[in-house]
């Protein structure tokens, strides 16, 4: 959990670019998105107003003033802990929402880099205390969120930029399970780069489409959770998951498929404690929760 919070917050923040001598580069950044948008940004405006109000409603947010925002910053330091579970995923929201024209924004971006060159902005500052954060013994969600607050204020959370920000953090940090697997779509790697030996693998596949594929053939979910439940009585501590997705792919889609691998593991791993430890899963000790890992590991190749 504590990587998982640093691990979001780096990638994040990497493309930050922070206060100018006129306009703040957050607001461009943010215009260069909304007007490639064929509706010039009014559904994704709209995407991130409703999400604001539901944690409103939720009381996750008091307002939409950056003072409540940076109380969620200020709550994590004073909990050392993540608690904030919105009952919605503002990326599934935004899937739904058609993408900009790619070759226009990033058009539009490289513009403003070579336009607006700033030697020390907030945003660099913040990656120097992050890196340092990340070179540290003592990683921590409370030591994480108050290097965020060094650098930023109330007046950097009244931005859209920190906004949308910190509402894909709450979806990060919600989609990772007790096993460390972030759940939101994996990086596309270029052919060749994925080191590991897939040969003995099960192989998952989910089109552009959203059709899902073990091994090359067509399955629904309930099929997919059979054959990952046979597949990991057969091969145990040898099995390894391979699960791809195309960029098409929605989100709701690879969360479902990553659901279906969570779920039919954790029964595995049920069924195993009963029979050996005569203990419902979650109340074996960390040893015996190691050994039943070992036999069900849930690797999973992304």
């Amino acid at each position: 959990m504590k990587k998982s919070i640093l691990i979001f917050l780096i990638f994040g923040f990497l493309t930050m670019f922070c206060q100018g001598q006129t306009e703040r580069m957050e607001v461009k950044i943010m215009a260069c998105i909304y007007e490639n948008y064929e509706d010039q940004g009014t559904e994704f405006k709209k995407a991130l107003s409703e999400f604001e109000q539901l944690l409103i409603s939720e009381k996750i947010l008091k307002n939409g003033t950056g003072k409540s925002y940076k109380a969620i910053y200020e709550k994590i330091i004073l909990e050392n802990a993540f608690n904030y579970k919105p009952s919605k995923s503002f990326i599934e929201q935004i899937n739904n929402i058609r993408v900009p024209k790619n070759a226009s924004l990033n058009k539009c971006q490289s513009k403003l880099l070579k336009n607006d060159k700033i030697e020390f902005t907030k945003g660099t500052e913040l990656q120097i205390v992050l890196d340092s954060i990340m070179n540290s013994k003592n990683l921590s969600p409370s030591k994480v969120a108050n290097g965020i607050l060094s650098v930023l204020d109330e007046s950097d959370f009244d931005l859209d930029y920190y906004k949308m920000s910190m509402f894909i953090m709450f979806d990060t940090m919600n989609h990772t399970n007790d096993d460390g697997i972030t759940r939101k779509l994996p990086e596309f790697k270029e052919e060749g780069e994925i080191e590991n030996d897939l040969s003995k693998a099960i192989k998952i596949y989910i089109d552009g489409k959203n059709q899902i594929f073990v091994n090359n053939k067509k399955v629904n979910i309930e099929a997919l959770k059979v054959q990952i439940r046979e597949y990991e009585v057969n091969n145990k501590s040898e099995s390894i998951i391979s699960l791809k997705t195309e960029r098409e792919t929605m989100y709701k889609t690879y969360v479902d498929v990553q659901n279906a691998i969570i779920e039919e593991v954790r029964l595995l791993r049920q069924q195993l404690a009963l029979e050996k430890y005569s203990t419902e899963l979650d109340k074996l000790t960390r040893e015996q929760l190691f050994e039943i890992k070992q036999v069900y590991p849930q690797k999973l190749v992304e």
